[in-house]
Protein backbone atom coordinates (compact mmCIF):
# COMPACT_ATOMS: atom_id res chain seq x y z
CA UNK A 1 0.00 0.00 0.00
CA UNK A 2 1.11 3.54 -0.65
CA UNK A 3 0.22 6.63 1.32
CA UNK A 4 0.45 10.28 0.35
CA UNK A 5 1.49 12.51 3.25
CA UNK A 6 0.99 16.27 3.05
CA UNK A 7 2.79 18.39 5.63
CA UNK A 8 1.79 22.02 6.09
CA UNK A 9 1.64 24.99 8.48
CA UNK A 10 5.40 25.14 8.96
CA UNK A 11 6.57 26.55 12.29
CA UNK A 12 9.85 28.11 11.15
CA UNK A 13 10.80 29.28 14.64
CA UNK A 14 11.26 25.62 15.66
CA UNK A 15 13.93 24.97 13.00
CA UNK A 16 17.42 24.19 14.26
CA UNK A 17 20.40 22.57 12.59
CA UNK A 18 20.07 19.60 14.93
CA UNK A 19 16.42 19.14 14.04
CA UNK A 20 17.18 19.17 10.32
CA UNK A 21 20.03 16.69 10.73
CA UNK A 22 17.81 14.35 12.78
CA UNK A 23 15.04 14.64 10.18
CA UNK A 24 17.42 13.84 7.30
CA UNK A 25 18.83 10.85 9.18
CA UNK A 26 15.28 9.61 9.76
CA UNK A 27 14.50 9.96 6.05
CA UNK A 28 17.66 8.00 5.21
CA UNK A 29 16.55 5.15 7.47
CA UNK A 30 13.11 5.04 5.85
CA UNK A 31 14.72 5.05 2.40
CA UNK A 32 17.01 2.15 3.38
CA UNK A 33 13.95 0.18 4.53
CA UNK A 34 12.22 0.88 1.17
CA UNK A 35 9.45 2.69 3.02
CA UNK A 36 10.09 6.11 1.46
CA UNK A 37 10.11 6.10 -2.36
CA UNK A 38 9.69 9.88 -2.57
CA UNK A 39 9.74 12.99 -0.41
CA UNK A 40 10.44 16.65 -0.80
CA UNK A 41 9.49 20.25 -0.22
CA UNK A 42 6.85 21.96 -2.33
CA UNK A 43 7.18 25.45 -3.78
CA UNK A 44 4.28 26.64 -1.58
CA UNK A 45 6.16 25.94 1.67
CA UNK A 46 4.52 22.59 2.34
CA UNK A 47 6.12 19.17 1.89
CA UNK A 48 5.08 15.71 0.75
CA UNK A 49 6.11 12.15 1.40
CA UNK A 50 5.07 8.92 -0.27
CA UNK A 51 5.20 5.99 2.14
CA UNK A 52 5.05 2.31 1.21
CA UNK A 53 3.76 0.29 4.14
CA UNK A 54 1.08 -2.14 5.25
CA UNK A 55 -1.72 0.09 6.51
CA UNK A 56 -2.75 3.57 7.60
CA UNK A 57 -1.74 2.98 11.21
CA UNK A 58 1.79 2.07 10.14
CA UNK A 59 1.97 5.13 7.88
CA UNK A 60 0.80 7.31 10.77
CA UNK A 61 3.47 5.85 13.01
CA UNK A 62 6.20 6.61 10.45
CA UNK A 63 4.96 10.19 10.17
CA UNK A 64 4.69 10.73 13.92
CA UNK A 65 8.17 9.27 14.55
CA UNK A 66 9.74 11.84 12.20
CA UNK A 67 11.70 14.39 14.26
CA UNK A 68 9.84 17.17 12.41
CA UNK A 69 6.54 15.75 13.67
CA UNK A 70 7.83 15.25 17.20
CA UNK A 71 8.94 18.89 17.29
CA UNK A 72 5.68 20.15 15.77
CA UNK A 73 7.56 21.71 12.86
CA UNK A 74 4.71 20.94 10.46
CA UNK A 75 1.59 21.70 12.45
CA UNK A 76 -0.73 19.96 9.99
CA UNK A 77 -0.10 16.43 8.75
CA UNK A 78 -2.56 14.57 6.58
CA UNK A 79 -2.25 11.02 5.28
CA UNK A 80 -4.32 9.36 2.59
CA UNK A 81 -3.97 5.99 0.87
CA UNK A 82 -3.32 6.32 -2.84
CA UNK A 83 -3.77 3.81 -5.63
CA UNK A 84 -1.19 4.26 -8.33
CA UNK A 85 -2.63 4.58 -11.82
CA UNK A 86 -0.26 3.15 -14.41
CA UNK A 87 -0.11 1.22 -17.67
CA UNK A 88 -0.24 -2.12 -15.84
CA UNK A 89 -3.69 -1.30 -14.40
CA UNK A 90 -4.78 0.63 -17.49
CA UNK A 91 -4.80 3.82 -15.43
CA UNK A 92 -7.90 2.49 -13.64
CA UNK A 93 -9.98 2.82 -16.81
CA UNK A 94 -11.69 -0.55 -16.31
CA UNK A 95 -12.60 0.32 -12.73
CA UNK A 96 -14.13 3.65 -13.78
CA UNK A 97 -16.02 2.17 -16.73
CA UNK A 98 -17.37 -0.60 -14.48
CA UNK A 99 -18.55 2.01 -11.99
CA UNK A 100 -20.18 4.06 -14.72
CA UNK A 101 -22.05 1.08 -16.16
CA UNK A 102 -23.28 -0.27 -12.82
CA UNK A 103 -24.19 2.90 -10.93
CA UNK A 104 -27.79 3.82 -10.37
CA UNK A 105 -28.71 7.40 -11.10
Amino acid sequence: MQFFVHLSNKQRHLMTEGLVRDHVEYLRKLKEKDVLPFCGPCKDGTAIMILSCGNLEEASLYVEEDPFSKAGYYETRSIVEVEEANAANNFHLDKVVDYLTTRTV
